[in-house]
């Protein structure tokens, strides 16, 4: 898949394949200040049921500054027919030394491309986001998430304070 949106300079977006768990963990544990789990909780059987699962019907994409994995989207559809919809557990990690670059809204705009393309038909994309992380926060609501509640103390810091998890869905615009 390649999204006709530009992207950064010598970026190109494809799906990841359960042969790319290995640089996706890679990425995930260099990106992990962000995401809902750290860097000694992920392993290669996690990464590849995680991968799975998007695979299975939802989505995973890389993005990619030549063979190098610079960042990754994926989520997967919720398992019950009356869901079927809905993409969910949304999972976007970019490279430390590729974020401020328009890694993050390449994929999202590669990502939403795809999932309008989706049978069953798409209509609803789910992320949680903790409440501390302002810049993802902005990004999401960017390319049009919507905050709809608040887990309060949810996400339990290193230093043992607690932040709320904020969940957010993006509402897809319906087919022509």
């Amino acid at each position: 898949m390649t999204s006709r949106t530009p992207h950064p300079a010598g970026l190109s977006l494809r799906p990841l394949s359960l042969a790319d768990a290995p640089p996706v963990l890679a990425l995930m544990r260099r990106a992990e200040g962000g995401l809902g789990r750290l860097p000694d909780e992920m392993d290669l059987p996690w990464m590849e049921e995680a991968l799975a699962g998007a695979l299975a019907g939802g989505l995973a994409i890389g993005a990619w500054e030549g063979s190098r994995l610079a960042g990754m989207i994926k989520a997967s559809r919720m398992p019950s027919v009356q869901f079927q919809h809905v993409l969910w557990d949304l999972t976007v990690a970019v490279d430390p030394g590729s974020q401020g670059r328009g890694v993050g809204h390449s994929l999202f705009s590669g990502f939403l491309a795809r999932a309008a393309t989706l049978t069953p038909r798409v209509e609803r994309v789910e992320l949680v986001v903790r409440e501390g992380l302002s810049h993802a926060i902005r990004l999401y609501e960017r390319v049009g998430f919507r905050q709809e509640g608040r887990f309060e103390r949810r996400f339990r810091l290193p230093d043992g304070t607690c932040e709320a998890d904020l969940p957010m869905a993006l509402l897809m615009a319906p087919r022509p």
